[in-house]
């Protein structure tokens, strides 16, 4: 699906990028670009990431511009396959679960994979940070479970994300999902692979029993005018970078 621009007048300026999958109409979803937004420099455009040494005030700025904002709760992710269920005082975790209308849930990322989920009645819904540590101990399963309806009855949509022809990794991190059929490729660099994520993230919702998966194929790393990557910023030996987010809640 091609991005769209939101409405709402007080957010005109941000492109939006909505799933195209078939939610419920009550689902609000959609993940953020860099279209849009106050930060400069290294962070130009609408990051909402508040770790990566922007000016806060400006970083606080861009959230509020963002689509129900104040029902958003944000995590402090950490690579790890925690899932918090909402509402939480507890924020530190890589996914968040909701059947509240007061509480969205949302995951920043900037090459990870980005996961949205929701149940056909449009009564649940998630939000998955799956970077490879999260990927390898099973945060999708975890985020999973934390759903009343079967698996079979849950929707998911994988956002933007590095592709694999564009995560080179080393010969051992490429094992860790060698099992996995196509995940892994050889790079034309002398013992190094090329890591599907998206495509893991993918085979893991359907072992989990989800059956209903649909592929963004945006890739954050080769589109540089819509997207963060950190990926990216590291080659272009840049500092740091900002983040996107993908949002989901009920309406």
């Amino acid at each position: 699906m091609a991005p769209t621009t939101a409405n709402a007048s007080k957010v005109s300026t941000l492109e939006l990028i909505e799933p195209a999958w078939a939610c419920p109409p009550n689902i609000e979803a959609y993940t953020t670009t860099k279209i849009g937004g106050a930060s400069l420099g290294e962070f130009a455009g609408l990051n909402v990431g508040s770790h990566v040494g922007d000016d806060l005030l400006l970083v606080k700025a861009n959230r509020r511009l963002l689509p129900h904002s104040d029902r958003i709760t944000w995590l402090e992710q950490i690579h790890s396959n925690r899932v918090v269920a909402l509402p939480s005082v507890d924020t530190t975790a890589d996914a968040a679960y909701s059947a509240s209308k007061s509480h969205f849930c949302a995951v920043m990322t900037a090459d990870c994979v980005p996961i949205l989920l929701c149940d056909k009645q449009g009564r649940e819904v998630a939000a998955v940070h799956a970077g490879w540590k999260g990927l390898e101990s099973n945060i999708i399963s975890n985020a999973i479970a934390h759903f009343r309806a079967s698996p079979a009855d849950v929707i998911a949509w994988i956002g933007p994300a590095i592709s694999g022809p564009c995560y080179e990794v080393d010969a051992e991190l490429g094992r860790r999902f060698s099992h996995i059929d196509g995940a892994v490729a050889p790079s034309d660099q002398p013992g190094k692979y090329l890591l599907d994520l998206p495509l893991v993230a993918q085979v893991q919702l359907e072992q989990a029993g989800v059956k209903n998966v649909t592929q963004s194929h945006f890739c954050t790393y080769s589109d540089e005018h819509r997207f963060y990557s950190h990926r990216r910023a590291t080659h272009q030996h840049k500092r740091t970078t900002g983040r996107m987010v993908s949002v989901i809640g009920i309406r």
